[in-house]
């Protein structure tokens, strides 16, 4: 999404007839936002909004959707600051790492608004990224999934998404968790029938954690 924000920008701006240093000015009383923006850091989600106002842009920001919160970044050039850096700390975002099934090294594609994760009562620490291998929640699109994961969260009631390895993959479906012995998986699809667990059968899922967000990897 940054190379987007920089282009609708870009755009923004010709079409308002202004300077990069007049429209930050105007938006944040000093010239350096658009500079940021134009070196690859995303600034807060309020300045962004107000900038893309000032500019005219049309662009939708869900704050309702879990599945669409968040803010995407490209990879950015090597010694360019990313949402690792005390850039995206100081905008208020959170980069969150892949989880160790992943077989993935750093931080994923999705940075959060610190806010986001504060309301919702989550501990960053518990939270990682995985790219389930079979999904059964619907959550169909044209590249690979991607899943937020709250390794700390409470395993019980439900149907609540969760993500989970069976039979060696790493698979997203519904789990419903009924007392200490029974634990029933759905999926979203009614063509799918429930399947329940018991007692030592339960003890081939391991489970890695509830799904807090879901969205497409890039």
């Amino acid at each position: 999404m940054g190379v987007q924000i920089r282009e609708l920008v870009e755009t923004g701006l010709a079409r308002k007839g202004v300077s990069a240093r007049r429209a930050s000015m105007d938006v944040v009383g000093h010239d350096g936002l658009i500079r940021d923006i134009r070196a690859g850091r995303i600034p807060s989600f309020d300045r962004l909004v107000t900038l893309f106002e000032y500019l005219s842009i049309p662009f939708s920001f869900d704050h309702e959707n879990a599945a669409q919160r968040g803010l995407a970044e490209d990879p950015p050039p090597l010694g360019t600051p990313g949402f690792e850096g005390r850039e995206a700390l100081r905008a208020g975002f959170l980069p969150f790492p892949w989880h160790r099934v992943s077989r993935r090294r750093g931080m994923g594609p999705v940075a959060f608004a610190s806010d986001w994760v504060e309301e919702r009562g989550l501990t960053p620490e518990n939270l990682s990224f995985v790219e389930p291998d079979t999904v059964l929640a619907g959550k169909n699109g044209p590249n690979a999934p991607l899943v937020l994961l709250d390794q700390g969260g409470a395993r019980s009631g439900g149907p609540a998404l969760w993500c989970f390895i069976e039979a060696g993959r790493v698979v997203l479906a519904r789990l419903d968790w009924q007392g200490r012995d029974i634990l029933t998986i759905t999926g979203d699809q009614s063509d799918l029938p429930a399947r329940v667990l018991i007692g030592a059968d339960r003890d081939h899922v391991q489970v890695l954690g509830r799904a807090i967000w879901t969205g497409n990897s890039i």
